[in-house]
């Protein structure tokens, strides 16, 4: 049995932006898939991005999201589901006044979780800027193709 220990899960701070916390990892699962939750602060996103390996499916929990696929915007609500299939840009924004949070899950699992530490690394040096996100993504099957919505 894999399961995730809540209060026990690996989490990558990047202030003023996103609280990501690794739920399950490739290697938990088989490589089945990789799960992850972010608590993402008033007005922020991630640029506008494609995963080339895996399928990626968010689970809206708290919060007000606007998040676009494949050029198509719609607003979400907790509860609501989005599908993004592998190679499909993609981007969310929390449009609300408060922090949102958001669960994902990508499958099967390829290489987020050592990206998402990559790009936090980054960010510890002080390095974490577009151009160095746009260097480290590829590396691990990913691509930003566009601006934050």
């Amino acid at each position: 049995m894999t399961h995730c220990v809540y209060n026990d899960s690996e989490i990558l701070d990047f202030p003023g932006a996103i609280t990501l916390r690794i739920l399950l990892g490739g290697d938990q699962t088989g490589g089945a898939l990789e799960a992850f939750e972010d608590i993402v602060q008033p007005g922020v996103g991630p640029p506008r991005h494609v995963h080339l390996h895996q399928d990626e499916t968010f689970f809206f929990l708290e919060g007000d999201f606007e998040v676009e696929i494949a050029g198509k915007r719609a607003r979400v609500a907790p509860g609501d589901l989005a599908f993004i299939p592998r190679g499909t840009e993609h981007a969310f924004k929390n449009v609300g006044a408060s922090p949102g949070r958001l669960r994902y899950v990508f499958s099967p699992a390829y290489k987020m979780e050592e990206m998402f530490r990559a790009l936090h690394a980054a960010q510890q040096s002080g390095a974490l800027n577009p151009e160095e996100m746009a260097r480290i993504a590829p590396q691990y099957g990913q691509e930003f193709t566009g601006p934050p919505l």
